[in-house]
Parts: C-alpha cells; sequence; structure tokens
C-alpha cells in the first residue's frame, strides 16, 4: 500500500500538491488496537514494514471514502515535540501499491507547457 499525508500539522495540503508529499509504502492494517497512551482498545489503523515496524499510526480512525483502488482515512495522529505529545487531525490518501503514482506538480508543469522533461 502507498500512503500520502493529507495533511501538515492539522492544515489539509491541496490536492495537486498531494504527489509531491512523502510516499510511505508498507502493509495498512485498519482494527482495534490497545492504545498505549489511553490503556484502551481503539480503532486504530497502522501502516507497517515486513519487519513490522510501524511507519505511521492514527488513532480512532475512520474510513472516509472508498473508490477504486483508493482510500481516504482520518483520524488523529500523535507527535512528539519538544513540548510534549501533540495531536493533529490526519488525513491520508491509500492506494494499492499496483496503482500509478500520483503526479507531482513539477511533472504535472512538464506536461502542460508541452515540454517532455521529467
Amino acid at each position: 500500500m502507498i500512503v500520502y499525508q493529507m495533511r501538515r500539522n492539522g492544515v489539509e495540503i491541496a490536492c495537486e500538491l498531494l504527489g509531491d508529499e512523502a510516499r510511505n509504502i508498507g502493509e495498512l492494517r485498519v482494527g482495534v488496537f490497545e492504545d498505549g497512551d489511553r490503556h484502551r482498545p481503539t480503532k486504530g489503523a497502522r501502516l507497517q514494514r515486513d519487519s513490522g515496524e510501524v511507519i505511521v499510526e492514527l488513532v480512532d480512525v475512520q474510513v472516509d471514502a472508498i473508490k477504486a483502488s483508493r482510500m481516504v482515512i482520518k483520524g488523529i495522529e500523535r507527535r512528539q515535540t519538544e513540548r510534549g505529545v501533540v495531536e493533529f487531525a490526519q488525513a491520508r490518501l491509500c492506494v494499492q501499491a499496483v496503482t500509478p503514482l500520483l503526479e507531482t506538480s513539477r511533472e504535472r508543469f512538464f506536461k502542460q507547457s508541452g515540454d517532455g522533461r521529467q
């Protein structure tokens, strides 16, 4: 699964810039997990490497939309900062790995300008 971040620090990223965001690739697991911080079960989504290492995680997750090989999930992302743990609203676009990657703004610019460079 290829996962794109759709918000940065809780602020929505413009759709045409999603292809510019870092892509995380791994196995997506959605289910009920034990929330270590709150000591209770919670609905979550975890993108994991084959080794089991968690790349990204959302808690209190909801599936927002599904269409063909794409799915949008929304939830809360926790990040450790110098001030402690901060929670942000987050949305992630999940795309099956066999699907073409999103076009970057650079690729779109050259395609629109008629220049075939990549």
